[in-house]
């Protein structure tokens, strides 16, 4: 049913924050691309080694904080931002000792970006690409200056420049999926508030009458395969149309908001309570029989009685007429509301304020 989606999505718990974040794996990753890198001869043990060292400490860190919830007491629960430098500085610091190893610096850099994306500002974003590629830029020229502007150099700056114009790219483009994403979410949220009020009475905040149809179907396909009882209760208020003519009709909504409000209070949770039309109300209630719902029509019609309308009617109080019938297995929604009514009128037949029943 619609109404248990709503209130499933409602009631879904946040999800947890990961112990080990995006940014610790991509920068293990990083570690495990430079163990390659040794394999292979492109680089020193020792450089190798540091570098291993450095990335374990940080990631073992961080683990530590947000496993002991440390991390709560930060604005940014998730330290990106101080997971992303701390990650950068590793990978620029490789970089400076091991020129090989920049090929690797591009793709590792441009992936922990995209992850930040959906974390950090814009503002953020920018300041933390200008300085990453200031700080690259100065490892460039500082190794040019101690070994040339030759083919090397050249290689590097070409490596430089595609991640200049790639970063940027990629934030703006990341923003752009964020703005969207948050679009979606406000439009979903739109959705689901436009889906509960459709199936709600403006009034009374109860089922509407189109959204009891739906749910006497569910309790019919439901009593009909698994052989589970269901009655239904059609409720009137007595004389509310004289009620109405002699106090307004402000007087009127009064009276059908307090009344559906002790209505909604005194059900169970399994039981379905909706505005049916004008004064007229009806409730669904599965798994139970005609003895069990004609004891809860008359414990809701005494509940009505009590109700202290005396500073706004001359009677102070109002009365039920309630017709109560059960589900005959096979028969019409319809015939089950036709006997549900054929015992209401029975109900103000004999004097009103009566709970009247259609036996089986």
């Amino acid at each position: 049913m619609r109404s248990d989606t709503i209130n499933r999505r409602k009631n879904m718990l946040p999800v947890r924050i990961p112990q080990i974040s995006p940014i610790g794996l991509i920068s293990l990753l990083y570690a495990l691309s430079l163990y390659i890198f040794y394999r292979q001869g492109f680089i020193s043990g020792l450089t190798f080694s540091g570098a291993a060292v450095a990335v374990v400490v940080v990631v073992a860190l961080f683990h530590g904080i947000i496993r002991f919830g440390l991390n709560q007491r930060f604005h940014e629960p998730s330290l990106m931002l101080p997971q992303l430098m701390t990650s950068l500085l590793i990978m620029l610091g490789v970089a400076y000792l091991e020129r090989s190893t920049q090929v690797a610096l591009v793709p590792f850099v441009l992936i922990a970006f995209s992850f930040s994306i959906f974390r950090l500002s814009t503002a953020s974003l920018i300041l933390l690409s200008i300085g990453c590629m200031a700080a690259y830029l100065g490892i460039i020229l500082v190794r040019a200056q101690a070994e040339g502007y030759h083919f090397g150099f050249r290689a590097d700056m070409a490596q430089w420049f595609v991640l200049a114009l790639t970063l940027p790219g990629m934030i703006i483009v990341g923003k752009q999926i964020q703005n969207m994403r948050q679009l979606l979410r406000a439009t979903r949220y739109q959705l689901e508030h436009y889906e509960e009020k459709s199936v709600r009475d403006e009034l009374t905040g109860l089922y509407n009458r189109r959204q009891l149809q739906s749910e006497l179907e569910q309790a019919k396909l439901q009593a009909d395969s698994c052989d589970i009882p269901f009655t239904i209760c059609l409720i009137d208020i007595d004389r509310f149309k004289e009620i109405n003519d002699n106090n307004g009709h402000l007087v009127g909504d009064t009276i059908l908001k307090e009344f559906a409000r002790v209505a909604r209070d005194s059900i169970r949770d399994t039981d379905v309570l909706g505005r049916y039309g004008g004064d007229e109300f009806m409730q669904i209630l599965p798994d139970t029989d005609v003895k069990g719902a004609v004891m809860h029509a008359e414990r809701l019609r005494v509940y009505a009685h009590f109700l202290d309308f005396q500073k706004i009617l001359a009677q102070k109080h109002i009365s039920l007429s309630i017709g109560v019938a059960q589900y005959r297995h096979g028969e019409k929604i319809t015939d089950l509301i036709s006997r549900a009514d054929s015992a209401l009128y029975q109900a103000k037949q004999l004097g009103r304020n009566r709970v009247e029943w259609i036996n089986d």
